[in-house]
């Protein structure tokens, strides 16, 4: 009998045993990283979530629930609500114009003006483009153009893809099973960007959670998605936000 038992849970602990990681005796070439690339992110064109989002800006801390609606090239809109479920700001942006009306004061104040960097950091404490702000959270980070490839061992037996030109490396991070987990952008020798993915979705092939930082702002996001709809038809009005009757266009610089 005790023999018995003592097999069973040998069975039972093999069972449970997660398999074991790529160990890499061979690096892939960064052709093949690229390729790899080009065949996990980018997939998305839409999406239509909800999201829970903390951000850190200059050591004070805000969280909010949003609703995102996501379209590539450049097409973003976000409602953003209190804990109890009352709209604090809408902001909508479709690369060319961004329009916010921010109703935390009785009358809210609308205003309107180019979907520049600094325009959209006012709202979101992130200075991006909305171009580059999309295709962060669509699971497709920008590529820089490069003179000089690399790959290199990276942490967890994952690998790191090293793209370089005479201004900027790029740093693209992968995990065991070669799916990008990450990016970091650097002027020099100065981290300006650094995105994580986390919680990848096996069956969407999307990840759950996005954090983005820019050091030098001292700025971090984490948002986290749920009730995620992917590759939707979106209707173009809705990236583009109207001012609420008696409320005046006020213009952004």
């Amino acid at each position: 009998m005790r023999h018995l038992f003592a097999l069973f849970l040998l069975l039972l602990i093999s069972a449970c045993a997660k398999p074991p990681q790529q160990i890499w005796t061979d690096l892939p070439s960064s052709d093949e990283l690229l390729q790899r690339i080009e065949q996990t992110t980018g997939q998305v064109n839409s999406l239509d979530a909800a999201a829970s989002v903390a951000l850190t800006t200059a050591g004070k801390f805000f969280s909010s629930q949003q609703f995102l609606l996501l379209e590539r090239p450049e097409r973003l809109r976000t409602d953003i609500l209190t804990g109890f479920g009352q709209l604090i700001l809408q902001l909508t942006s479709d690369g060319e114009q961004l329009s916010v009306f921010v109703n935390t004061k009785v009358p809210g104040r609308f205003y309107r003006g180019e979907a520049s960097p600094d325009n959209l950091a006012r709202f979101t404490r992130i200075p991006l483009q909305p171009r580059e702000l999309v295709k962060i959270l669509l699971y497709s980070p920008p590529m820089i153009q490069y003179q000089r490839q690399e790959v290199k061992p990276g942490e967890n037996n994952g690998l790191l893809l090293l793209l370089e030109n005479s201004d900027m490396r790029q740093e693209v991070l992968f995990d065991a099973e070669l799916r990008v987990i990450g990016c970091r952008y650097y002027s020099g020798n100065n981290l300006f960007l650094q995105v994580d993915y986390q919680r990848l979705d096996e069956e969407k092939q999307f990840p759950r959670t996005i954090r983005v930082e820019l050091p030098e702002q001292q700025s971090r996001a984490t948002v986290k998605f749920s009730d995620l709809k992917l590759n939707l038809e979106i209707p173009a009005d809705k990236f583009h936000l109207q001012p609420p009757d008696g409320i005046p266009v006020e213009p952004l610089p």
